[in-house]
């Protein structure tokens, strides 16, 4: 192997170019990544995979913003060759979810083996992007997936801001999910990037304040939010919709343009779920949220779902506005699962700055706004 494609030789250059700056806290990752791209390499890649050495992947997890994705992404940058796929977590479960609903369809006596054959396909590598398990359904099923691709001796490596051992903690039937974490014990190596700064959230300006007010209304403001929502819908007609998937139905009473116009409690106090709000990026780029509000230990559920729909807003690179009262990270501060949404608020202060203008997926909502 040339030992100028490693994970640490990029991460060399881009430091002397410029890119990056060198942070201590991610070097066992990155050195942890070499050794896997390494065995991938090499005849070690063919070992028995239930030997003691772990080496099926590598489990990176760590605070919010400490650049754990970005390690990954010179990873799978490095493995493109190699029939590598990244993919996001809720991603993936909700394709696993469609695929063994068509084995049941088809009489398959394995739905769940036959939902990952059609996932992983000519796929060596898989690499899974913010690695949480917040559902009872996923948690039921993981350890049987992670035994599927192991025994396919498909490699992995995720990225989480939660231990393995502190994975869907506090969770209904939690007993039943401890075996999935003994199998990435015993298989993966597992390592933590430790605190430093957090890459996501702009300096402080001059009057202390974080550049999170371009798409972050505070306080709530709906002539803002309102004067947005006609920028962004560019003259289109505005129209109310209802989406329909497995006999589900939600509306969307305000669209134009692909950018909706949602309150809080519409989106995370209804009982929605994932499956809902992959629903709605598929027909918008753009979404504007009212009236954040506050949220106490009893309102846990709907600090979950509100997670949730960050992390897919995020991930399918959608825009976002927010409207409330109260600063990010004072939405959700104690309560069932208030650290991991540490990671939501940093997403907010990245998502609501002017700069994710260059990272949406839809690039005609940039010329349409002057800032």
């Amino acid at each position: 192997m040339n030992n100028s494609n490693t994970v640490s030789t990029l991460y060399k250059k881009l430091i002397e170019e410029g890119t990056v700056i060198e942070d201590y806290g991610q070097l066992d990752a990155i050195s942890a990544l070499d050794n896997l791209y390494t065995q991938i390499n090499t005849n070690t890649y063919f070992r028995n995979i239930f030997s003691s050495k772990k080496n099926m992947g590598v489990y990176i997890y760590g605070n919010v913003g400490r650049g754990k994705s970005y390690i990954m992404d010179l990873f799978y940058k490095l493995v493109q060759d190699k029939r590598c796929m990244r993919v996001h977590q809720h991603d993936f479960m909700k394709n696993i979810y469609e695929n063994m609903k068509k084995a049941r369809l088809s009489n398959n006596k394995n739905p769940l083996k036959f939902a990952i054959d059609k996932l992983i396909k000519d796929i060596n590598i898989l690499c899974f992007d913010e690695f949480e398990v917040l559902d009872v359904a996923d948690a039921m099923i993981l350890e049987r997936i992670y035994q599927i691709l192991f025994k396919k001796n498909i490699k992995v490596v995720l990225t989480s801001n939660t231990s393995p051992s502190n994975l869907y903690r506090n969770g209904l039937q939690r007993e039943s999910f401890m075996p999935f974490i003994e199998l990435v014990k015993n298989h993966i190596e597992i390592i933590e990037v430790s605190e430093g700064k957090d890459y996501r959230i702009k300096n402080l300006n001059s009057e202390g304040i974080h550049e999170f007010q371009d798409f972050y209304h505070l306080p709530v403001n709906n002539i803002l939010s309102e004067k947005l929502f006609n920028i962004l819908r560019n003259g289109k007609q505005v129209e109310s919709i209802e989406l329909e998937y497995n006999k589900r139905k939600l509306k969307i009473e305000k669209i134009a343009n692909r950018v909706s116009f949602f309150s809080f409690e519409y989106l995370c106090k209804a009982n929605l779920s994932n499956i809902d709000y992959y629903q709605i990026v598929n027909v918008c780029d753009w979404i504007i949220i009212n009236d954040l509000p506050k949220l106490t230990a009893k309102d846990r559920n709907q600090a979950k779902r509100f997670q949730m729909l960050i992390d897919i807003l995020y991930d399918k690179k959608i825009g976002l506005a927010l409207s409330s009262n109260i600063k990010p990270e004072d939405i959700y501060i104690e309560g069932d699962g208030f650290k991991e949404f540490r990671r939501t608020v940093s997403r907010i202060y990245e998502m609501t700055n002017k700069e994710w203008l260059n990272k949406i997926k839809n690039k005609h909502f940039k010329k349409l706004i002057s800032l």
